[in-house]
């Protein structure tokens, strides 16, 4: 597996829960319009190999997932400690041969704590893990999100147990981040002040 150049860009941020549907099938009207491009019948329902790929990994590693609102995207929640962990598995809509995987802990943090958080995930980028660590900002201008995510180039001859080590490999690592990570939030702001500016 190789990393593709820019493949990056193409990651998007995190959607609520609330856009998930387990439903993924196609509405009869919209089925026929798209069979009607010029006078052919057109099969859109393919899967690429990296569809196949995640769908293999989601059944072998007994996970119980939902599918996004296009047929791209997969969501699970993976228990960790000290909280559960949002993970979205996704093809990358312009490249099908690019898996994003963005792992999330469900819930903000206040747009006060930016300074610390973007530290925290710089010190933790420095150290070159199968994940990188983002801060972005939300839809309520009083919080901000954090997502450890990696984009990565499928090849066509990848094997499954290297895919699927791959895909194991960045679940861990963001795992062990936000694990570092909620110690650190437990503690009032003014202790953090504190301990920033202590070293």
């Amino acid at each position: 597996m190789v990393e593709r150049p820019g493949a990056g860009a193409a990651l998007t941020v995190g959607r609520p829960l609330s856009e998930f549907s387990t439903n993924s099938s196609v509405g009869h009207c919209l089925a026929q319009r798209l069979r009607k491009v010029a006078g052919r019948s057109i099969d859109f329902m393919t899967k690429s190999r990296c569809a196949n790929l995640v769908e293999r990994y989601l059944r072998t590693r007994g996970r119980r997932y939902f599918r996004g609102q296009h047929d791209r995207e997969y969501f699970f929640v993976a228990s960790a400690r000290p909280r559960r962990l949002h993970v979205h598995l996704e093809i990358s809509p312009p490249h099908d041969d690019v898996l994003i995987i963005r792992v999330d802990p469900g819930c903000f943090f206040p747009a006060a704590d930016r300074p610390w958080l973007a530290h925290f995930s710089d010190t933790w980028n420095r150290r070159d893990r199968h994940v990188t660590a983002i801060v972005h900002a939300s839809c309520d201008p009083q919080r901000i999100g954090v997502v450890a995510r990696r984009s990565q180039w499928i090849r066509d001859s990848v094997s499954f147990e290297d895919f699927a080590s791959f895909v194991d490999r960045a679940i861990a690592d963001a795992t062990e981040f936000f694990g570092e990570l909620s110690p650190v939030v437990e503690l009032p702001t003014t202790t953090r002040t504190l301990l920033r500016d202590a070293g």
